[in-house]
Formats: C-alpha cells, structure tokens, sequence
C-alpha cells in the first residue's frame, strides 16, 4: 500500500456506505494485541470480499518491530555491549 494521507471525520451512526470496506489496522503482523484504528476505505467491489480475504493495513516498517521486540535491546545496545 502506498503512503497515505488521512484525515478525520465524524460518522453518521445508521448510514451504511456500500463502497466503503471497514479495514482494521495493526502495528505489526502480530494482530493479537496491536490493533489500533479502523480505516475505511473506498472499493469498487463489494466489502465483502475484503472481509473474507482477511485484509488488513499493517503500520510497520519490514523488519523494524522485530529489532525492538519488548524484552530485547535495541541493537545499538546489542553491538555496543559486544565491544567492551
């Protein structure tokens, strides 16, 4: 997914847009526990075929969340400690 631009809207509770699919978005691959915002997205197809391929937008950068994992040094503090 290219960059995207986003900007807030209120929701008009009751009004179902049939061209928009509801696509939750994670930090990481790990979807458990990173959920943080639902995007809603134009689509030409029905929603539904988005909801059945398990779609989802991930915030993370390829490679980055796994060098800062929680219980793990950063790896500044991994090459530095190898020095002394």
């Amino acid at each position: 997914m290219p960059l995207i631009h986003c900007t807030a809207k209120m929701i008009v509770e009751g009004k179902e847009d049939k061209g928009i699919y509801r696509c939750p978005v994670y930090m990481t691959t790990n979807r458990d526990k990173s959920y943080v915002f639902t995007a809603q997205l134009k689509t030409t197809h029905a929603p539904q075929k988005w909801v059945l391929a398990g779609c989802s937008l991930i915030l993370d950068v390829e490679g980055v969340s796994d060098a800062f994992s929680p219980g793990q040094k950063p790896p500044e503090e991994i090459t530095e400690g190898a020095k002394k």
